[in-house]
């Protein structure tokens, strides 16, 4: 009875002294994507979405408050303090403009995605290397910080929407 137990530990034994060599010859997932973690850590996505949705409302709020031309030439930002029935949470004035509609869709892009930045640590960068603090226009190394978001969180736009729901809900 005894001999069986000892060669299957044996056996055992043998199998997990192999494992670690076998998988030395391989090459981590990880490691092509080490950089983008020193660039932009690994989130605590529910610290992450608490800060979003505190950010968002008084990002929306600052809306409210901001002079005429500011995000954009000849109009007026408006924060509708709900999410409309077309999915729109903010409201924009360009006079006889026909391409209003396509800027406020940048516009709350960029609001969603200025805010998600300045809440997202990246030690290497500072927050106006990423986005305009006045207009909320992301710059190229923003875009590609948002990129790599998207890599690491492939669901991240369905991400923003709940929270951009759960901070209109809040208030």
């Amino acid at each position: 009875m005894r001999l069986p137990i000892l060669f299957l530990m044996f056996f055992f034994g043998l199998l997990l002294s192999i494992t670690p060599q076998a998988q030395a010859g391989q090459k981590s997932p990880a490691a092509g994507k080490a950089s983008d973690y020193k660039e932009i850590p690994a989130l605590n996505w529910s610290l992450t979405s608490t800060g979003f949705v505190e950010m968002f409302k008084l990002r929306n709020r600052e809306i409210e408050s901001a002079e005429p031309n500011r995000y954009f030439p000849g109009s007026v930002a408006f924060a509708l303090g709900r999410i409309d029935d077309s999915g729109h949470y903010l409201m924009l004035k360009c006079g006889a403009s026909a391409s209003c509609g396509a800027m406020r869709d940048a516009l709350e892009e960029r609001l969603l995605y200025a805010t998600l930045l300045e809440i997202v640590r990246t030690p290497k960068v500072t927050k106006d290397q990423l986005y305009n603090a006045t207009t909320w226009d992301l710059t190229p190394l923003g875009y590609k910080y948002i990129e790599k978001l998207r890599k690491r969180y492939p669901d991240l736009p369905t991400r923003l929407a709940k929270l951009v729901g759960a901070a209109f809900a809040s208030q």
